[in-house]
């Protein structure tokens, strides 16, 4: 069903950033699924081609630098073209994991204890192990490793700074690993991630067969209803609008606490948001219907 008012719209997907694979699958993804509602679809990599001013949405399917950074989103408010998903401010606070937890302590949302690493010397401020280190402006668990001691930490610094910048250091927290998606203000089924490594890496996350996922999460009602709310509470702390994805782990003594959040989900077949949008009796069509409408 096409959302009224809306019948040209421009998918972007591939880019420039390092999760680009990812990205192409998920815009052919959307763009098959926008042509079977009957709309007029561009296919787009704004790598190597321009935005057209005579459309009526721009569905953003980039991941990553140039896609959720806010960057792209800045460039369709200049050119007066809605687009789905968060705004500007939102995507620049939720790409950049330090600015994503910062917000979150101002909202008393929970997030795990954390440090800046800029330099050798700060490898020393970790207080315990073991820790994770990881990249403030990556996505997809690119750059981040679990380092069980100081001599482990010295050498993921060594090695990580060299290839990002921004790197910080925070509280490992074992427990349950789960998403949740929101689309507007609907909250979607709790999805568990059980990882056969040690934890959600970019290998889990796109190799089959290497995660296990339970939907619905096997939480019980008083946890399950306290995750979707806090999740709620940091979409709304980061100023999130249309589709959002929060990551959480579940500490068995301590609670959940959210890890980051993405304002630009997976949409390929294997992804999250879609099977949890399923999971609520929601097709592909529809979310992508939903998306749009929620979004505008």
């Amino acid at each position: 069903m096409k959302v009224k008012g809306i019948n040209k719209i421009v998918v972007l997907k591939g880019g420039i950033s390092s999760e680009k694979e990812i990205s192409l699958r998920s815009g052919r993804n959307v763009a098959d699924s926008l042509k079977q509602s009957g709309y007029e679809v561009i296919e787009i990599d704004p790598e190597f081609q321009e935005i057209p001013a005579e459309v009526d949405f721009v569905f953003i399917a980039l991941h990553g630098e140039g896609g959720e950074d806010g960057a792209v989103q800045a460039k369709l408010d200049k050119l007066k073209i809605p687009y789905s998903g968060s705004a500007v401010t939102a995507s620049v606070l939720a790409f950049d994991k330090l600015l994503t937890k910062k917000v979150l302590c101002l909202y008393g949302v929970p997030t795990a204890e954390f440090v800046l690493v800029n330099s050798e010397s700060d490898v020393a401020k970790i207080k315990s192990y073991p820790a994770v280190i990881k990249p403030a402006l990556e996505g997809s668990s690119i750059g981040v490793e679990i380092v069980d001691d100081y001599n482990q930490a010295l050498d993921a610094y060594k090695r990580l700074s060299s290839k990002f910048s921004n790197l910080f250091v925070e509280k490992f927290v074992s427990g349950k690993e789960v998403t949740v998606s929101i689309v507007g203000d609907k909250v979607l089924p709790i999805l568990e991630l059980r990882p056969k490594n040690r934890f959600y890496d970019f290998e889990a996350k796109y190799t089959k067969g290497m995660t296990d996922f339970i939907l619905p999460a096997e939480l019980s009602e008083k946890v399950e209803q306290q995750v979707k709310e806090i999740a709620k509470k940091a979409y709304d702390a980061i100023g999130c609008r249309g589709a959002a994805r929060v990551d959480m782990i579940i500490d068995a003594k301590e609670g959940p606490f959210v890890l980051e959040l993405n304002t630009s989900p997976g949409m390929t077949e294997t992804s999250d948001l879609p099977a949890q949008a399923k999971e609520a009796g929601i097709d592909f069509e529809q979310l992508l219907e939903l998306i749009i409408t929620t979004s505008l």
